[in-house]
């Protein structure tokens, strides 16, 4: 029997190399990605609205109309919330098992990103990149949370990788035109059916962002090859290519050649089924709100106060991206310099047009969130494996010099997180610059443990230079990203418990919900000016979250008396509506801002 795959002894070395790469990444991602999944309860907003949706399908053992409070919630599609089903079928309803679908589709990410960076350039390039990936602080907060971003990053990674696969198998690093897309049809049907999961993920910003990198590789590439090869041409002849590749005749053709046909069937029939069942089960209400609310209306103003200037994102990817930001500048630099010596002049164009294509669009929308360009953040991280691989092999002269800058700013920045927090939490709280932060003091004491976080830096950013100084390129990689990995272990497994402690409206609703069922009656809890999602899953039932104080009042007149959840600052605001008889049970912190949260209970309840 012939083998169906035939090594020949120079194809050994790669193949053991990839099984070594694979075994760092999968203990590197158990380490960050899986360990404790649930030692912390949901946080809210996000997570507490997306568990208790699952739950509540969960009781209902319904998998297709999403509800929060029992009400319909349209805010997204049903990918995550499958994902949570299943971990609450296969290991009970935990926190858990709503985080461990994100995990995997987070890991699965890491292995797309290692394999195309792999192919584009080299092991070196595409182990960084997917230790990047696996160890960057944004991507990590995703890939741990019950929330769709990792479901949407994987499946949108997903179908520009499959793509790829036909794509890059033409490399040119000199003028192209869009014939050299040898893009076969079962690859185009794959890479749709990839989007289509990616719609059912978060709505059709995954099938508009994607589609939207591809087409641009397929209409620029000639452009930008073009200039490449010719960088003497007059700026005149080269807006005379630009005019001619985007003539909408060219355009036209360009956008047939992506086989729009096939494109609409495939979405339609991966994404489709639910759509139409969820118009037909919610009698037509569903569509409305799930496009005009949470699409364009977010697109067009700026909704729950989440708003910034046209940099935010560039300032978010900094932050998100670290450690790995670290050395921004030189990894720019050696970008912009790479297609030149890149194996493949497309690729880098494909990379380049996933950043540019996520960081453009949502600059201009009005409502702004860190996660809104995680999907990008696989494109950063090839870049970051890129101009990593360089320190072994050839880095460029200026991109050297900056790298010792970087590692002594990683030191910089490492001084200011082991100083910053310790002086805050040593400082009197009568001092005039704490009384001026929201943050109550038991959060503040808390906060004397994020210095643990610049303990890393500071080491990994003084061995850096010092083998910097040295010529040790060799252990510059391994270095920087084992500070990379310390540093997201303490995080998640030191810091997050630790901010786990302050989180009480989790703790209210759990008691409550207890004293209920021991009780034998039903839960009745209003909530007034103190709105948390996570109470709904933590209560196990609806809860009422009252709007104003006639609502209250209402409420009031009704049995059984609820108790009553609100911040210790509303309280003036409902004493004259109170019935005789209700009195302050509990009295919690309200994390993470100043003040407390009073718990009211008619005094025949217990």
């Amino acid at each position: 029997m012939n083998p169906v795959f035939h090594l020949s002894e120079a194809d050994v070395p790669a193949k053991r190399s990839v099984f070594l790469d694979l075994a760092i990444l999968f203990v590197v991602g158990v380490l960050v990605l899986f360990l404790q999944l649930g030692n912390s309860r949901f946080w809210d907003q996000d997570e507490g609205y997306y568990a208790s949706v699952a739950y509540e399908m969960y009781r209902r053992g319904d998998w297709i109309v999403p509800t929060f409070n029992e009400q319909l919630f349209a805010h997204k599609p049903p990918m995550m919330y499958w994902g949570m089903l299943l971990g609450f079928h296969a290991f009970g309803v935990s926190e858990f098992s709503a985080r461990i679908p994100s995990a995997i589709f987070g890991f699965g990410t890491v292995l797309l990103v290692y394999f195309l960076g792999r192919r584009l350039y080299g092991r070196d390039a595409g182990l960084i990149a997917g230790l990047a990936m696996s160890s960057c602080l944004m991507f990590t907060v995703v890939s741990r949370s019950a929330t769709a971003d990792a479901y949407l990053t994987f499946f949108v990674s997903l179908a520009i990788f499959l793509w790829s696969i036909d794509a890059l198998k033409v490399c040119v690093a000199t003028p192209a035109s869009t014939e050299n897309f040898q893009i076969r049809w079962r690859t185009w049907v794959a890479t749709y059916a990839a989007m289509g999961c990616a719609v059912l993920s978060k709505g059709p910003i995954g099938l508009a962002f994607p589609i939207t990198i591809l087409a641009s590789v397929h209409l620029l590439e000639p452009w930008f090859a073009s200039i490449a090869s010719t960088r003497g041409a007059s700026r005149a002849d080269r807006l005379r290519g630009a005019l001619q590749i985007l003539n909408p005749w060219n355009v036209v053709r360009t956008l047939w050649r992506m086989r729009p046909i096939t494109g609409i069937a495939v979405v339609c029939l991966v994404s489709g089924p639910w759509f139409l069942a969820m118009q037909w089960k919610t009698d037509g209400a569903f569509l409305g709100e799930f496009l005009g609310v949470h699409h364009l209306q977010r697109f067009s103003e700026a909704m729950d106060n989440h708003s910034g200037p046209v940099y935010y994102y560039v300032i978010a990817c900094l932050v998100g991206l670290y450690p790995w930001s670290a050395f921004a500048i030189p990894t720019t630099l050696t970008w912009f310099h790479l297609e030149s010596r890149s194996r493949s002049f497309r690729g880098w164009l494909i990379i380049s047009m996933w950043i540019a294509v996520y960081l453009v669009v949502f600059s201009l929308a009005s409502t702004k969130l860190p996660n809104y360009v995680i999907p990008a953040y696989p494109a950063f991280a090839l870049i970051i494996g890129a101009y990593v691989a360089t320190w072994v092999s050839s880095p460029l002269p200026g991109a050297w010099r900056w790298q010792a800058i970087g590692w002594i700013a990683m030191v910089s920045v490492g001084l200011l997180v082991i100083v910053g927090p310790l002086s805050l939490t040593f400082l009197e709280p009568s001092v005039s610059s704490i009384k001026s932060l929201s943050f109550d003091a038991s959060t503040l004491q808390t906060l004397r443990w994020v210095s643990l976080l610049g303990v890393p830096l500071v080491i990994g950013g003084a061995a850096g230079w010092a083998m910097h100084r040295r010529g040790l390129r060799r252990a510059l990689a391994p270095c920087f990203a084992g500070t990379a990995v310390v540093m997201m272990l303490l995080f998640w497994q030191l810091l997050v418990p630790l901010a786990d402690r302050h989180q009480t409206p989790q703790d209210i609703a759990t008691e409550l919900s207890r004293i209920d069922r021991e009780k034998d009656s039903p839960p009745s809890i209003a909530v007034f000016e103190f709105f948390r999602p996570s109470m709904v899953y933590y209560a196990g039932d609806a809860v009422d979250f009252l709007p104003d104080v006639s609502s209250l009042a209402e409420r009031l007149t009704h049995e059984p008396k609820p108790v009553i959840v609100l911040n210790e600052t509303a309280l003036g605001k409902i004493q004259e509506h109170l019935p005789p008889g209700y009195r302050v049970t509990q009295s919690h912190a309200a994390f993470p801002k100043r003040g407390k949260v009073l718990v009211l209970e008619p005094t025949l309840r217990r």
